[in-house]
């Protein structure tokens, strides 16, 4: 809660920030829960909430007016989270599946072909067609601009092609 609490200027607001933690906590948990079915999803998007509470104007008192924005905060950063998990799936990582992780398969799969090319090409390629992120969303992971993206998954793609090809995958 000292993380929250720092986030507040004034006393009064701490006052009745701390109320809020302590009288709905619970209740804005189990909002979060039943969107969620996941009990540390709900954990997250309570905190999100009580971070979203702490920068906003709290009621003077509790009451409903107090619990209903309580609840509704919760249930919309689950909603958040929900639909964040739906865009992007968790998938389970196996070591062997990092690229950079294992050297490079021997034989001529895509794989090997993959394994190959820089990291630069690999990444954005596994990014864009592996994970389904936008070019837009691939160059803010990857520090560039969106036309850079198209470019370097451009220049993948060709590099990948000739390396098929040297390996007699494609002709």
């Amino acid at each position: 809660m000292l993380a929250y609490l720092q986030a507040i200027d004034n006393p009064e607001d701490r006052t009745r920030f701390e109320a809020m933690y302590s009288a709905y906590r619970g209740l804005m948990f189990h909002a979060a829960n039943r969107i969620l079915q996941n009990a540390q999803d709900a954990e997250d998007a309570v905190h999100l909430a009580f971070l979203s509470l702490a920068n906003c104007r709290l009621p003077a008192e509790l009451g409903p007016q107090a619990r209903h924005l309580a609840a509704v905060t919760a249930e919309r950063k689950a909603i958040d989270l929900y639909r964040a998990r739906r865009r992007r799936p968790e998938v389970e990582l196996e070591e062997e599946h990092f690229p950079g992780c294992a050297p490079p398969p021997s034989d001529g799969t895509l794989a090997g072909a993959m394994a190959a090319l820089p990291p630069r090409y690999r990444e954005a390629l596994l990014l864009k067609y592996y994970n389904g992120y936008s070019a837009a969303e691939i160059g803010e992971l990857l520090g560039t601009t969106a036309a850079n993206v198209r470019q370097i998954l451009a220049r993948a793609k060709r590099k990948l092609a000739e390396e098929l090809a040297e390996r007699g995958e494609i002709v």
